[in-house]
C-alpha cells in the first residue's frame, strides 16, 4: 500500500504528486491540511518529526523529504524512469535538484508574506499564530513564520529573494541550450524537482520570468511541462475549500514584487 501525506499548494508536496503519476502508481491520499496544523499533530509527528509535508508511507515504512522520496518512488516501483541510466547523467540531475533546494528559501519568503501568512491571519489570528509557531520543531519554519508575523520580512528582503529567484532561471535557461528537458531528452526527477516552483511562480506572473523574450527556452519548456498529464493531476489537486490555485484566485494574490 502507498499512502502519501500532502498538501494541495506545498511545493515539495505536488513534486511527489507529479513522480507518483508519472510512474504510473496507485496512490492513496492522506491530506493533510497544513492551514489546520494536521502537520503538527503528534501522529503525524510520528511519521515525520519535522513537522512537515509531504511524508511517503509505503508498506508501513515512512518516508521523508521530497527529494529522497521522489528517488524511492523511482527505485521501489515499475514505470518510466525518472533517473538517468548512465552516471554522468544521474549526476547532472542530482546536481540540479541540489541546486532547487538551495532556491528554495527566496520561493517560501515570497509566498508566506503575499499568500500563507494573510490567510492564516484571517483564520486563526495573531495570537494563535503565535503559539502554533513555537509547536513547530524546525527552526527554518519557525524562523520564517515568526518573522512574517512581525513584518520582519519587508520589500528589501522580498526583492533580494526574487534576484536569487532570477539566478535559478537563469542556470535553467543555460542547461536548457541543446535539449528538450534538464537532463537531454528524458523528463528526469530534475524536471520534477524545479516543476511546482515554476508552477508557484507563474502565479507571480509568468511574463516577468520566462516570457519568449527574456526566456525562450524556460517559455518553450514549462509549455512541454504543463501540458504532460502528470504535471496537469499534481498541480490541480483541490485545496481545502474543493477549488485549486485558479478557483481560489492564487494569481491575484501573489503581486510581483516590484
Amino acid at each position: 500500500m502507498v499512502e502519501l501525506y500532502h498538501f494541495w499548494s506545498s511545493v515539495c508536496s505536488v513534486r511527489c504528486r507529479m513522480a507518483l503519476e508519472e510512474k504510473g502508481v496507485a496512490w492513496t491520499s492522506r491530506y493533510t491540511d497544513i492551514f489546520r496544523f494536521e502537520q503538527l499533530t503528534p501522529e503525524y509527528l510520528k511519521l515525520n518529526p519535522d513537522g512537515v509535508v509531504p511524508t511517503l508511507v509505503h508498506n508501513g515504512q515512512a518516508i521523508c523529504e521530497s527529494t529522497v522520496i521522489n528517488e524511492y518512488i523511482d527505485q521501489a516501483f515499475e514505470g518510466p524512469a525518472l533517473v538517468p541510466a548512465d552516471a554522468l547523467g544521474a549526476a547532472r540531475m542530482r546536481e540540479f535538484v541540489r541546486k532547487c533546494e538551495g532556491s528554495f528559501d527566496p520561493i517560501v519568503k515570497l509566498t508566506m508574506v503575499k499568500y500563507i501568512l494573510p490567510k492564516l491571519l484571517n483564520r486563526w489570528g495573531r495570537e494563535e499564530l503565535e503559539k502554533q509557531v513555537a509547536r513547530r520543531p524546525m527552526k527554518y519554519y519557525q524562523d520564517v513564520h515568526s518573522r512574517g508575523l512581525r513584518g520582519e520580512i519587508g520589500e528589501a528582503e522580498l526583492k533580494l529573494a526574487r534576484e536569487e529567484i532570477e539566478v535559478l532561471l537563469d542556470r535553467l535557461e543555460k542547461t536548457l541550450e541543446d535539449h528538450d528537458w534538464i537532463v537531454g531528452d528524458q523528463l528526469t526527477l530534475a524536471d520534477i524537482a524545479i516543476a511546482p516552483y515554476v508552477f508557484r511562480l507563474s502565479a507571480l506572473g509568468a511574463d516577468q520570468f520566462w516570457s519568449k523574450d527574456r526566456r525562450p527556452r524556460v517559455n518553450a519548456w514549462y509549455g512541454r511541462l504543463s501540458a504532460r498529464p502528470a504535471f496537469r493531476k499534481a498541480v490541480s489537486w483541490p485545496d481545502e475549500n474543493g477549488g485549486g490555485y485558479e478557483e481560489v484566485g492564487l494569481k491575484a494574490t501573489l503581486s510581483p514584487v516590484a
